[in-house]
């Protein structure tokens, strides 16, 4: 009896503070699935598009979104999604299916998708620009809300994060 007692008291306390440890990665999720987590639990959902071979792309995911805060602050108040910005998967918003008009057969990997072009596009000097990386945030109902274009520091990140945390 002493025996199994002395084992609940070893194993029982791993259990428990391996569960409320600090996350390392941001929890990146299928945006099919953070669309209806953010709608259940009335949160936000970030998505971070990015494209192959893009030295910005590579330095965000190695500084900025490899950075214990930055990953607190997402994986605690968003529902985060990571998209390539030359995907060919097919994405509905706002009931308007969206794809890659590049076919895959084409042998070309460098052709935009439809949906980045639309939602991180901004405004710079009267002119419509896109860039990768970008991160655009929405709200529960997959209503966009703002984007954040760039290569952004960790410490920008994080501050103008805050502003869309509950």
């Amino acid at each position: 009896m002493k025996k199994i007692i002395t084992l609940l008291f070893v194993i029982i306390p791993f259990f428990v503070l391996s569960q409320g440890g600090e996350k390392t990665k941001i929890n990146w999720l299928p945006l099919d699935e953070a669309k209806i987590l953010a709608r259940k639990h009335n949160s936000k959902i970030l998505i971070f598009f990015y494209k192959q071979d893009c030295p910005y792309c590579d330095k965000m995911k190695t500084e900025t979104l490899s950075d214990p805060s930055t990953i607190s602050v997402i994986n605690n108040n968003f529902f985060a999604v990571k998209i390539d910005s030359r995907t060919k998967d097919t994405i509905i918003y706002n009931g308007k299916a969206y794809g890659n008009q590049q076919p895959a057969s084409s042998g070309r990997h460098d052709w935009r998708h439809d949906f980045y072009a639309e939602v991180a596009a901004f405004d710079r000097n009267g002119t419509s620009q896109i860039t990768t990386p970008t991160i655009v945030l929405f709200d529960n109902k997959f209503d966009k809300i703002t984007t954040m274009p760039g290569n952004i520091p960790k410490e920008w990140l994080s501050r103008r994060l805050q502003r869309y945390i509950k």
